[in-house]
């Protein structure tokens, strides 16, 4: 765990995540990365996440939330989804 920005996260490819919200950040748009299939880890969402993010010219995803969510076809097949607020973020 590390800290920036005045909040306590990860950092995946040079993208900070964060649950909570970075005060005083540009905000850019919302992400959202689900897996199209079962054993997908949370690690691969987040590289995922972190493309978009620096794709769309920020550097943090703050408010990230990730769940886990059974498939309507079967219960015992499960993906995960993540979802967060690309930011332009500052010291």
């Amino acid at each position: 765990m590390l800290e920036k920005y005045g909040r306590k996260g990860t950092d995946v490819d040079g993208i900070f995540f964060t649950e909570g919200e970075i005060d005083s950040a540009r905000v850019i748009g919302d992400a959202k990365a689900s897996s199209d299939r079962q054993n997908i880890s949370l690690e691969k969402l987040k590289k995922d996440l972190a493309a978009e993010v620096k794709a769309k010219g920020g550097n943090a995803l703050d408010n990230f939330k990730y769940v886990q969510k059974a498939s309507a076809f079967s219960f015992s097949s499960t993906r995960w989804v993540a979802t967060g607020r690309i930011v332009q973020a500052s010291e």
